[in-house]
Order: structure tokens, then sequence, then C-alpha cells
């Protein structure tokens, strides 16, 4: 996702790169707290509860408050986090509102739904079409006969 920042933000020039880099790095640490670990993973009572979206936004108050830097720069990184899933029925509390929050959460997008499609055409023969993924509209995807 940083190589995807990195070519974005030379295309647009205007964008901040410190604040998008921060956006995708941070964006999804509150899983650390929200999810029980890698193995067997169900969600932690601070998840279930709080979410990763709120639980990040929370740990970079705290640090700010911590580090004694405040300003539009924290706030904005804030929104960021708060808009990285883009919809609130998809789980942003807010919509992006600034530039690096919409790049988040588009390269957010392509890479959860391309792990998706990844997923689903390992397992699909060349020439045929993947199962239906719901993720991705329910759509199925067709793996090329080429494509071994």
């Amino acid at each position: 996702m940083l190589r995807l920042a990195k070519s974005i933000s030379d295309l647009y020039p205007s964008v901040n790169r410190d604040l998008l880099y921060a956006g995708v790095i941070l964006h999804d640490l509150g899983k650390v707290i929200e999810l029980s670990g890698p193995v067997s993973t169900t969600y932690t009572l601070e998840g279930n509860l709080i979410g990763h979206i709120s639980i990040v936004v929370e740990e970079v108050s705290k640090m700010a408050e911590e580090l004694n830097i405040e300003g539009e720069e924290v706030v904005i990184l804030k929104h960021i986090l708060l808009a990285h899933h883009g919809k609130g029925e998809w789980g942003s509390p807010k919509p992006p509102l600034v530039r690096e929050a919409e790049i988040l959460h588009q390269i957010d997008l392509m890479d959860a739904s391309m792990n998706m499609m990844e997923k689903a055409l390992r397992h699909t023969k060349p020439g045929e079409f993947s199962e239906r993924i719901f993720g991705l509209d329910n759509r199925s995807f067709y793996r090329p006969s080429f494509d071994v």
C-alpha cells in the first residue's frame, strides 16, 4: 500500500506525503487490539464494542498528547484514519473530506478487492470462472487460459 501511495503522490504533488504515508501505516493498527491474534482469530471486547478505527484514533490522540503535538495536522491525520473505509455502511464514521483520506480509502479498497480476487483465482483453473465473491458484488472472475 505504501508503494501505491508513493506512486499516487508522485502523480499528484499537492498531496501531503507525510499525512498519506502515516495514514497508510496506521490505518489498520487498531486491529492489533481489535482482534485476539493471528491464529483462530476472534474479536476482543474492545474490538466488538469500539472497533479498530476508533481504537487507532484513540491511540493517535494519546500519542499526540504525550508528545505535546497538536494542531491541524493531528486533526487531519485522525480524519484520514476515521474515513479510510469510505462510507458509514462500511464502518467509517466520516466520509473522506481531504485528498489524503480519499487516496487512502481508494488504496485500501483496491488492496482488499485484489486480495479477494487473487485468493479466488488461485483456486480457479485457467479458462474457468472463479466461485462468486461476496465482497465483490457476488461476481465471478475469469482466469484467462494463458494465465498459467
